[in-house]
């Protein structure tokens, strides 16, 4: 994959989470990492998912759904999937809990599984939601940016190459190794459809140099 940084397999970003759970980081975290890196969410599309885009009224995850285009810094919609019985529904339930138990964003009935549905499902340690930032400050000004997400990535702990990006990166470049082998038109449609990116900006991202996806690989962490 013709990209710059450090690109990671699923298995490697799963354990790069999984290290964030504990210590001065929480459950919270860890889902950051995870679905920046199996779901392809952006640091805009983190700070603005609520809860209800995530849980339904009965408390069950949602298996896949569509992000608007407001959230989207591209202004494009794309689909997301979080599936049944997986590291990212599993994550979602951590979640739930932490917030169930240091009472942020909760609701004195079961409903979207105790927690406020229009409430910000990412959280801050202090129960507040993470704020977009207008780009310039004056009255009228509609552009804005994820400074504060932005800011809790970097305060992670990467390898060296390892950042948000790179993070996304990854998803494209994992999704596309196993979508290829049934042909490269369907692989980048699939793509088109999971990040909200163009065919030609997916393109350039999936073409293959010198070392193939095996060779990446298999080099990571060593």
């Amino acid at each position: 994959m013709s990209v710059r940084g450090k690109l990671l397999d699923y298995r490697a970003i799963i354990k790069l989470a999984t290290k964030h759970s504990k210590g001065e980081f929480n459950e919270v975290d860890e889902a950051l990492i995870l679905f920046a890196g199996l779901a392809y969410f952006s640091a805009h599309e983190l700070s603005l998912i609520k809860v209800e885009d995530l849980i339904t009224d009965r408390g069950l995850i949602v298996i896949d759904g569509v992000l608007p285009a407001s959230f989207s810094a591209t202004g494009k919609e794309r689909y997301f999937f979080i599936g049944d019985n997986t590291y990212l529904s599993d994550t979602i339930f951590k979640v739930i809990e932490w917030r169930l138990k240091n009472k942020h964003g909760c609701l004195d009935r079961s409903l979207f599984a105790g927690l406020d549905p229009k409430s910000k499902f990412f959280l801050k340690d202090n129960g507040k939601g993470y704020a977009l930032n207008y780009k310039n400050r004056f009255e009228g000004d509609t552009v804005t940016q994820p400074l504060q997400m932005q800011r809790k990535f970097k305060s992670f702990y990467f390898p060296e190459g390892v950042t948000l990006t790179t993070l996304q990166n990854s998803f494209i470049e994992n999704v596309w190794a196993v979508r290829s082998r049934d042909g490269t038109f369907q692989a980048i449609r699939d793509l088109v459809g999971l990040t909200g990116l163009s065919k030609e900006t997916l393109r350039t991202k999936c073409i293959r140099e010198k070392a193939s996806i095996q060779d990446v690989l298999e080099n990571l962490y060593k």
